[in-house]
């Protein structure tokens, strides 16, 4: 159906409630009535920041923009995207998603105590907010037929009435609100405050003006302007890594990667104020955990490193820029790819918040395990220099010498296999400590 198609069908079919809905628009509270509107007239907005980031990574896999108003297979794409885990894209279409777990405890819900507050509306049918409850109608329609799902509640809002920047401010607090209650994606919540600060004018560079920004949006934050100010960091930092790898904007990229971003926020600000003239080298070697997919907490670690062992963190990021240069020899680049597909039973597993990150971002040339390998062995290093147990450090040694030697055998194996020769040598130091420190213990005889 057309826009005009929509708007006449509305306009003969809804069905007047005695009930009225009140909304916070340019500052006071207004009364709206509350209509019956056939399901069949509205349309999904396809611009809503609430999936945009998933929304651009399907359209970039189907080589078009998604346009649900012309084309069914559209419309069923922005269902899956709301409603589904673990889809990909197959040719035209959207293949392999399940229900998430999101989708069925709205399913339930509707079909307990049916709706609870109306959608939002323009008089042309689009959905303004409401999206996910209308895909799932949608859906429901089609697997239990209209009985029952023929129509829903909705406020009107008429362009006369309400214009596109008044109601945009009404979508950002009803979705940055929403956001909190409702497990999108974190990238998504990120898009949505990142349009709530460049409306009101944020200088991304200036402290001052992220803290007045953050006091702005707190009321829409959780009421917490120190959450704020995270989420407005974590923005910065990830439009960083964006411009830095080449692809400004393309926030589908970084899908699942936004505790990280999160945790190079909170590093980099404290380093920024405290060690101005270290900030561009901590970040660069950030930037090198996130591509070599440290989980976040590698971060944290790397700032504790930094400063309370500035000799070792030298040595890191010495390593590092040594490996990512002979990289950079080859030509390669950082670019990022789309995101590696995570399972649907990953996604969407039990209550419990999975402890495992992500994968990292995807960048498929970066020699990932060996920056990987420099930092975990650092932090590994500056982890057990932090103990000042002889005993408890010497055991943890054994331990790990052991499990080369178990019944997997592991240790022969590795000495004949295509890395032997580096085997080898990381061997022959380890024995090459213990004889150059036999003089430290009184040995045996015999």
């Amino acid at each position: 159906m057309t826009p005009d198609q929509r708007r006449e069908l509305i306009e003969q079919r809804r069905q007047p409630t005695s009930r009225k809905e009140r909304l916070w628009v340019r500052e006071t509270w207004r009364e709206f009535d509350i209509w019956q509107i056939p399901v069949e007239a509205l349309l999904l907005n396809v611009d809503n920041h609430r999936f945009a980031a998933e929304r651009t990574l399907v359209e970039e896999k189907l080589g078009h923009e998604l346009d649900p108003e012309n084309s069914p297979e559209d419309e069923r794409a922005l269902e899956a995207i709301l409603l589904d885990v673990g889809y990909d894209v197959d040719g035209d279409r959207i293949t392999g998603g399940q229900p998430g777990k999101d989708y069925e405890a709205l399913k339930s819900d509707w079909e307990i105590r049916h709706q609870e507050s109306p959608l939002w509306v323009r008089p042309d049918g689009l959905v303004r907010n409401g999206n996910r409850r209308l895909a799932m109608l949608k859906r429901l329609q089609r697997e239990k037929g209209i009985s029952g799902y023929e129509y829903v509640d909705a406020v009107l809002l008429y362009p006369t009435d309400i214009d596109e920047v008044s109601l945009f401010e009404m979508e950002q607090r009803e979705q940055l609100t929403e956001n909190l209650k409702v497990r999108y994606t974190d990238i998504n919540l990120l898009l949505a405050i990142r349009a709530a600060a460049e409306s009101r004018g944020i200088d991304w560079y200036d402290p001052a003006d992220l803290d007045r920004v953050a006091g702005e949006l707190q009321k829409v934050i959780g009421n917490n302007r120190a959450y704020a100010i995270v989420q407005l960091n974590a923005i910065r930092y990830m439009d960083a890594y964006l411009e830095d790898s080449g692809q400004a904007g393309q926030y589908h990229k970084l899908i699942n990667q936004i505790e990280r971003f999160r945790d190079v926020g909170r590093v980099m600000v404290q380093v920024e104020l405290n060690y101005p003239d270290d900030a561009s080298e901590m970040l660069r070697l950030l930037f090198a955990a996130i591509r070599a997919g440290r989980p976040h907490g590698t971060i944290r670690d790397l700032r504790r490193m930094f400063r309370q062992d500035r000799e070792r963190y030298g040595q890191l990021v010495s390593e590092v820029d040594a490996v990512e240069q002979e990289w950079e020899s080859t030509g390669d680049s950082d670019e990022l790819a789309d995101p590696i597909s995570i399972a649907p039973e990953d996604l969407d597993d039990d209550e419990d918040e999975a402890e495992t990150d992500p994968p990292g971002p995807n960048v498929p040339n970066y020699p990932k395990q060996e920056v990987a390998d420099a930092i975990d062995n650092a932090l590994d290093g500056f982890q057990a220099s932090q103990t000042e147990d002889v005993i408890k450090t010497l055991r943890q040694i054994r331990n790990r010498l052991d499990v080369l030697t178990d019944d997997r055998a592991q240790l022969a194996q590795a000495l004949a296999s295509e890395n032997q020769d580096q085997v080898r040598a990381a061997f022959g130091d380890i024995l090459d400590w213990v004889d150059s420190h036999r003089d430290l213990v009184d040995w045996p005889a015999g």
